[in-house]
């Protein structure tokens, strides 16, 4: 998911994220063996970590999506007034 974030194919990372909720899911309601607790931890605390950067990247990319659209709008104010 991180790569297709940062090579910006958004499809593809929702794609990959609705087959992963439903991993987790099945991964979050098995019992973890206490001697593999610190291993899961440590595995979540990557995940998150990873997560944290898909959402950083998709802050970005929403931003330059709400720029492009901003910057459309005030170009057909701009032809109306012209062409008015």
């Amino acid at each position: 998911m991180l790569k297709n974030a940062k090579n910006g194919s958004w499809d593809d990372v929702i794609v990959l994220e609705k087959d992963r909720a439903k991993l987790l899911n099945i991964f979050l309601s098995t019992t973890v063996n206490p001697e593999y607790e610190q291993e899961v931890a440590t595995g979540i605390q990557s995940v998150m970590a990873i997560d944290s950067d898909i959402m950083v990247l998709g802050q970005s990319k929403k931003l330059d999506l709400a720029q492009m659209l901003q910057t459309m709008d005030q170009g057909k104010k701009a032809v109306k007034a012209y062409t008015s």
